[in-house]
């Protein structure tokens, strides 16, 4: 099924309004007119100038400029954009647009359109945004990757006038009727994808070749060029015609005329005799092909004995990699090292796909109330987290299994729709003495964790919070792998394990979109990726994510299980730990999604350019309980994914880039944040001006600067904070560099 082109103009009596057909049992779900869920007329459509003509309602020959006020959203480059005004009827079947002023429309088959999204478009010179649909379809069918196919990005501008959308839901009240036209075209759209899946691919069958066509052997037919008797059979997969001479076919009697003992093809000439498929030799065949190059090698040698000295030295030093890479550990260094640098070396190599993912449909559905379980991890010494973390939940909250694992048992009281007699709190590391460790009671770790057992049982709670502040933290080291055994011996049924501290804030509608992307039965391990070559592991405080696969690999090889819990008497780090758990089963840490996971709070994190329209998933270090609870407010009511550009949204702030043309200082304010060691510092800097200039000179790879009139520092970074005040700072957004990135986002 391809785009159909169409010249007559499309009617409202083509179709059946949804109303309608709700309302009915249709005769036929297989004939009559198609359902219009959509409708809306005057619409803009806007494709990039580059891909003039091929769309048949963006003929070559006719095009315009885009059009007040939308075209404000274009910073001045709407020589780059070309619109057309087009009819829109979203409908059952495709997806229709027709163009009056073209006279030409086209029928869009929903499987051709790879990506639909709502898409806001902001002015560049006023705070007014408009909300559009960014389609991108796939006309032609391509190879393996995403570059084969010949895409078109189709941005649809529904009329400001209310829309006639014929839903049911319209009829019955108020609400439908507030969405944005955007938003209800949206709609109207996922609807009908749902309702046409893509087929089935052809060629996915083993004994089809690449290209789909069967070969088979046939008599008095054109053979294909290089094969003699070799033929592509019918496309509609019928039998072959019989062969001459066959009866009809080869079998097991008669297949030694055909092919020799060595399963050659044996073909006739014209007398009857036998000869191989070669038969006659192709052209050149027989000829010598001189030397291209007559310069010596080495010492004299020709090029071509030099290379017949060095090829067993390769083939071995080939081999000899395969048979370490074969017989070494996963977790050895040799191949950490390789693995570390082949990944920087593709870093380096291929930009940051996008992340069309997040707005596709979901391969692997995920209900964040049934398939994921989330362990939040505590301790006594900081006990009063965890209701602060259960009362930042936000109103449309979807987790439903909740296990909290500490130092120590509790209970917390907590009701909402899914909790009415509170929270248990589980001992993690109890359960690693009790179960794993027995013979490890002498251990300093252990002795201490009696001390804190003893302080508790006492009711002592001076010396227990004591006693927390002073090795509360190796303690923490104990609580991971245990954590996790608990809660998949609780829930084995669970597709996904989310680990979290009680100071780490998740973000659901920004999880849920990666979750639904990934095959939970294989084995998965996510987060933010720290450390360096010989452990790459998971920041704990940012979140860590582990499949259904990891677990059952983790949890159910008890022998190396033992072993892990033994060096947990020791470990700094849990979540260094669990990676040298899983390095020892050949699951490393997927890196590829490290950029959704932030260890940072809201205003503090650092947003790089390469992450600027990403989700994020987590938000870390928010340690008391106002803090987590004021996050909580502003993400109360978010239903859709948070990219990292949203955060001054989601704060009531106006992005600087959208203030001004150019970049605005401001004083006693701070868009850098906490320099690490890719921040450029200069000292000596007199005036804020002299740091501006310093920062124009990087302004292409840098996004924010800052000036400490104290310490007549100038800080300059990569990335770009949503801000704090800071008294004596003066700071400022690279407008320019910031406005082009956003030009690059999709809104969901």
């Amino acid at each position: 099924m391809s785009l159909e082109t169409v010249r007559l103009p499309f009617a409202l009596s083509d179709y059946v309004p949804l109303s309608e057909h709700q309302e009915q049992t249709p005769d036929s779900f297989y004939d009559g007119k198609p359902v219009l869920h959509y409708h809306t007329t005057g619409a803009k459509a806007w494709i990039p100038r580059s891909q003039l003509g091929k769309l048949p309602f963006f003929p070559a020959d006719l095009s315009s400029d885009p059009t007040a006020p939308e075209n404000s959203t274009l910073s001045g480059q709407t020589q780059e954009t070309i619109e057309q005004k087009v009819d829109i009827f979203v409908n059952s079947r495709n997806l229709s647009i027709f163009c009056p002023s073209a006279e030409c429309g086209a029928s869009i088959p929903y499987q051709q359109i790879s990506i639909h999204a709502v898409k806001t478009l902001r002015s560049s010179t006023s705070d007014q945004t408009f909300p559009s649909v960014y389609l991108q379809l796939e006309l032609a069918e391509g190879g393996a990757g995403d570059d084969d196919f010949d895409t078109i990005e189709l941005t649809l501008i529904p009329n400001l006038q209310p829309s006639s959308r014929p839903t049911a839901q319209a009829e019955a009240g108020p609400t439908s009727t507030c969405k944005p036209e955007a938003t209800q075209l949206f709609e109207a759209i996922s609807e009908c994808s749902n309702l046409n899946p893509d087929p089935v691919q052809d060629g996915d069958d083993d004994d089809e070749n690449e290209d789909g066509a069967r070969i088979i052997f046939e008599g008095d037919h054109e053979a294909i060029e290089g094969f003699t008797g070799v033929f592509a059979g019918a496309s509609d997969g019928g039998l072959p015609p019989a062969m001459s001479g066959s009866g009809g076919w080869i079998t097991a009697e008669n297949v030694h005329e055909f092919f020799d003992e060595e399963g050659n093809w044996i073909g006739c000439n014209a007398e009857g005799d036998e000869e191989g498929i070669s038969g006659e030799l192709g052209e050149g065949a027989g000829t010598v092909r001189p030397r291209e190059d007559e310069h010596e090698g080495v010492n004299g040698e020709g090029r071509e004995a030099v290379e017949v000295r060095l090829r067993p030295f390769l083939i071995l030093g080939l081999a000899l990699f395969c048979f370490l890479w074969l017989v070494l550990p996963y977790d050895n260094a040799v191949r950490l090292a390789f693995l570390w640098n082949a990944k920087r070396l593709k870093a380096a190599l291929t930009p940051r796909p996008s992340e069309r993912w997040v707005y596709a449909h979901p391969r692997h559905p995920v209900d964040l109330g049934r398939d994921v379980v989330v362990i939040v991890k505590t301790g006594y010494g900081t006990k009063e987290r965890v209701p602060a973390w259960l009362d930042a939940l936000s109103s449309l909250n979807e987790f439903r299994d909740i296990m909290v694992i500490g130092d120590s048992e509790g209970h917390i009281n907590f009701a909402d729709d899914f909790h009415d007699r509170g929270l248990q709190v589980y001992d993690a590391v109890g359960h690693s003495l009790r179960m794993h460790l027995r013979a490890y009671q002498d251990h300093p770790r252990v002795n201490k964790y009696h001390q804190l057992a003893e302080a508790l049982y006492k009711r002592d709670d001076t010396l227990a919070l004591e006693l927390c502040r002073s090795f509360g933290w190796e303690l923490d080291a104990m609580k991971f792998i245990s954590g996790l055994e608990m809660a998949y011996q609780k829930y084995p049924g669970k597709r996904w394990y989310l680990l979290v501290d009680d100071d780490t804030y998740v973000v659901q509608p920004s999880l849920k979109p990666l979750l639904q992307h990934l095959d939970p039965y294989q084995p998965h391990y996510l987060g933010n990726a720290v450390g360096d070559f010989k452990v790459r592991f998971a920041h704990g405080g940012s979140a860590v994510i582990l499949s259904r696969g990891a677990m059952r690999s983790l949890i159910e090889d008890q022998k190396a299980l033992a072993s892990i819990y033994v060096d947990s008497l020791d470990e700094t780090w849990g979540d260094r730990l669990l990676a040298k758990a899983l390095l020892q089963l050949g699951i490393h840490l997927d890196e590829t999604y490290s950029h959704l996971f932030n260890g940072e709070p809201p205003l503090l994190s650092k947003i790089r350019a390469d992450r600027l329209c990403s989700p994020v998933i987590s938000f870390h270090k928010l340690p008391f309980p106002d803090a987590m609870r004021e996050v909580g407010d502003y993400f109360r009511n978010v239903s859709k994914p948070v990219t990292w550009i949203d955060l001054w949204e989601i704060y009531g702030e106006t992005p600087p880039w959208r203030q001004s043309e150019e970049a605005l200082q401001y004083d006693d304010w701070d868009y850098v944040g906490e320099p690490d060691e890719s921040t450029l510092i200069i000292r000596n800097v007199k005036t804020a001006g002299e740091c501006a200039k310093h920062f124009s000179r990087r302004s292409r790879t840098s996004l924010a600067w800052s000036w400490d009139r104290v310490t007549e520092r100038c800080y300059i970074s990569h990335w770009m904070i949503v801000g704090r005040p800071a008294a004596g700072r003066v700071s400022a957004i690279n407008v320019l560099r910031a406005r082009q990135l956003e030009t690059t986002c999709i809104s969901y």
